[in-house]
């Protein structure tokens, strides 16, 4: 399109100027003539894409088209000037608007398409969904037509943007609107892109029967989210808040995940607060650590199959839990060392830690059956 009025329609237009020197108006009348008919016929092909599917992946594609066609404006007024040339002058600006329009209802295809994306079956081991990775890979791309989409998305702001976007939890809305120091339209629509994401990926966790599974979920894809905003062009447009809100949501289903994991295992532990360690009798203690070990081991069959992919996040709950397990864990044995024999003691402090570093590699191992230790 460049080549065709930067060069073509240029290079005819100045050619046009030689021959018709003198025949004043009617000069730039036989070069609208001239040109009229493939400039038309170009705008044609384009209107034919705008008015085709809007498909979500489209839209890069169509935001380069715009980008084109709104630097060539200056171009077509001065070749086509008004009164004679103004048809055509007219059909460029009158196109440039729709296309315009084309890019916001393809934007807005998009938020519906994550908010309409729904599962049947849990995501296997918990870990970061596709539609998280492929939205906020598909937002961080868009940075690159910041100043584009800030122009063209202002206009929904004007208008009732709330029936132009997905329905929302009042929450989410907030989340929307707070998600950026600056006020940018686009770093509002983006806040919008990531609540009904997040929205959606609440949906998705309620896939999962165990309550621990649904926290891990969600600490994994919104520590994604956060991570791919903090480490790449997106902290500008989300800014710092957002970054610590979300930080601070990710560590909020890690500390859920701990309860529900973990609270009922280690209540194993934990003597009744009527009894001593002096009162209890020998086999209610072997019944205690039986309990536990049985508990330790179905956790460890299951949370092994359990994925986090992001090595820090993995390393940091393998800290926290090993420390809250192995305290709970030296407490119990330590509090009955008078009365414990070696035989109740299935798994030493140290092969218990040794055991907990195995989880969320997502491949699922059983414990053998060792002999005492």
């Amino acid at each position: 399109m460049k080549i065709f009025v930067r060069v073509y329609l240029a290079g005819e237009k100045g050619l046009s100027d030689q021959i018709f020197l003198d025949l004043g108006s009617a000069n730039l009348s036989c070069f609208v003539e001239a040109s009229k008919s493939p400039m038309l016929q170009l705008l044609d092909f384009a209107e034919a894409i705008s008015i085709g599917p809007h498909q979500p992946e489209k839209l890069p594609r169509i935001l380069d088209i715009y980008e084109v066609l709104a630097d060539l404006l200056p171009d077509i007024d001065t070749l086509f000037p008004d009164g004679v040339g103004s048809c055509v002058k007219i059909e460029f600006h009158d196109f440039l608007r729709r296309w315009s329009n084309t890019v916001r209802v393809t934007f807005h295809e998009f938020k519906n398409a994550i908010a309409s994306n729904t599962s049947i079956n849990p995501f296997a081991g918990g870990g970061i969904h596709h539609p998280t990775k492929y939205v906020m890979n598909y937002i961080q791309f868009l940075t690159d037509y910041s100043e584009t989409l800030n122009s063209l998305l202002k206009d929904l702001e004007g208008a009732d943007s709330s029936s132009l976007l997905p329905d929302m939890s009042p929450a989410a809305e907030e989340e929307s609107t707070s998600c950026s120091g600056n006020s940018s339209h686009m770093a509002i629509h983006f806040g919008s892109i990531t609540s009904i994401l997040e929205a959606n990926l609440y949906e998705k966790s309620k896939l999962y029967k165990d309550a621990s599974l649904q926290h891990f979920f969600l600490m994994n894809n919104i520590h994604y989210m956060s991570q791919k905003v903090k480490n790449s062009e997106l902290r500008l447009v989300f800014g710092d808040k957002w970054i610590r809100k979300h930080n601070w949501k990710f560590q909020q289903h890690a500390m859920d995940y701990e309860r529900a994991t973990w609270s009922s295992v280690l209540s194993l532990l934990k003597d009744d607060s009527n009894s001593s360690s002096a009162s209890i009798s020998k086999n209610l203690l072997k019944e205690r650590f039986r309990s536990f070990y049985i508990a330790f081991e179905e956790v460890y069959k299951t949370q092994t199959a359990w994925l986090i992919p992001n090595v820090q996040l993995r390393e940091d709950l393998r800290i926290s839990t090993s420390l809250q397990v192995l305290q709970a864990y030296l407490t119990f044995v330590g509090r009955h060392r008078n009365h414990k024999s070696e035989k109740h003691i299935k798994y030493s402090p140290d092969v218990l830690q040794n055991y907990l570093l195995d989880f969320f590699e997502g491949s699922q191992k059983s414990l053998p059956n060792p002999n005492r230790q």
